[in-house]
């Protein structure tokens, strides 16, 4: 009862699927991510080549999103989800080549576009095979399971590293082959949209770019807050911890701990957008996030920094699965593709600028990169009246029982 009360059941087996794949990718991303730093400069890359190449990883994915969303509602998405993800993990065999360092950054914005392809089919997917009603426990799992992978994987690639940061690209290569493999096997080859345009509140079918841009507009302003936040944090935190006086074990253990809530109850906050609708919990989430940011700027106590992290990644948790469910309802499964690459091309974006933004502020003080998050925090929260009543949440529909194409 407690499982189906919190998000924890009543989706498709299609969609934890999804999941499992994505978790195991997640993984897989995680094992790399921490590693490619040290691997530049084992290869005698500079700092300014590590910054390089993290900006030119954001860009890539950026401008992936769009036409990936486009793909994604013109060909088979379930197809598009298994190839570009095992194009993904064979591509981090390219960093072992005996290529000159200075060409890294455009291997990272190749791979990085590989992934800006896979996120918006696997989420249009996703969307297929849920019930509107069900999107934001969903997209609750989704983030879990995003979250769990670097949970998990930096761990493990830390204990590889010791051994060969080469045997760090091949797990990662491995990892995603197997959660390419996994999803082959358990995602039939015919999926069919759970629900049909006659059970979806909101606009008609085969929106214009224009109209789309507008009808998404509130939840791209609302995501952009969180993403922003993590482009700047993924920038400084570690520079922030260690200036607190924290090691670099320190610095992993407030990444675990902030992680740990948003695994484990990111399902359970998803379900909370099916009950009570979007505008609610996207204005408490983005108001903390912008609060808990203003925290960061008047504590110098690492235990201090430790709880804040807990307690924000528990009370932040609900607004981004309520948002992408709310994308997901504007339109039907014919442009869940598109409306989700350009959601996520606009956040991506977002991220982008906070990483450029978290490394310059910090260079004027430790204050500057959390005022400049909760800055953003607070004008995204201007965004949340305009937020459409088809946000809230729906009743359930019926499964469509007339045969429909391959997604």
């Amino acid at each position: 009862m407690l499982s189906r009360r919190f998000g924890y059941s009543g989706l498709t087996r299609e969609a934890w699927a999804l999941l499992g794949g994505n978790t195991v990718q997640a993984i897989g991303l995680g094992l790399f991510f921490p590693i490619l730093p040290l691997f530049v400069l084992s290869r005698h890359g500079s700092f300014l080549l590590i910054g390089i190449i993290g900006a030119v990883a954001l860009f890539g994915n950026m401008l992936a999103q769009g036409p990936g969303g486009w793909l994604a509602d013109r060909y088979s998405r379930r197809t598009i989800v298994i190839v570009t993800m095992a194009l993904y993990g064979l591509f981090f065999l390219v960093y072992l080549l005996p290529i000159p360092v200075d060409l890294l950054p455009v291997v990272r914005f190749f791979h990085s576009g590989l992934g800006g392809f896979y996120q918006p089919a696997a989420r249009a997917l996703l969307a297929d095979v849920t019930p509107s009603n069900r999107r934001g426990a969903v997209f609750g799992h989704w983030q879990a399971s995003n979250t769990g992978g670097f949970l998990i994987g930096p761990v493990i690639g830390g204990l590889l590293g010791v051994f060969s940061l080469n045997y760090v690209f091949v797990a990662s290569a491995l990892t995603c082959l197997l959660g390419a493999t996994a999803l082959l096997l358990w995602l039939p080859t015919r999926l069919r949209p759970v629900e049909s345009a006659a059970h979806r509140e909101g606009p008609p079918a085969n929106l214009g770019l224009r109209r789309m841009f507008w009808l998404l507009l509130p939840a791209m302003l609302a995501g952009a807050a969180w993403q922003y936040a993590g482009g700047v944090y993924g920038s400084m935190w570690s520079l922030y911890v260690t200036a607190l006086g924290g090691s670099t074990v320190i610095v992993g253990l407030t990444f675990s701990l902030y992680s740990l809530p948003i695994v484990l109850f990111s399902g359970a906050a998803g379900h909370l957008g099916d009950r009570f609708g979007t505008r609610a919990l996207v204005a408490l989430s983005v108001g903390g996030l912008g609060a808990f940011a203003l925290a960061y700027t008047i504590t110098r106590s690492i235990p201090l920094v430790f709880l804040i992290g807990i307690i924000e990644g528990t009370a932040t948790l609900t607004g981004f699965p309520a948002v992408m469910a709310y994308v997901s309802r504007q339109v039907g499964s014919e442009q869940q593709g598109r409306a989700q690459g350009l959601f996520s091309m606009f956040t991506a974006g977002g991220q982008a600028l906070g990483a450029l933004a978290g490394a310059y502020l910090f260079g004027f003080g430790l204050a500057w990169p959390f005022i400049s998050v909760a800055t953003v925090c607070f004008i995204s929260l201007l965004a949340v009246p305009l937020f459409r009543s088809g946000g809230s949440p729906l009743p359930a529909a019926q499964p469509e029982v007339t045969p429909l194409a391959e997604v």
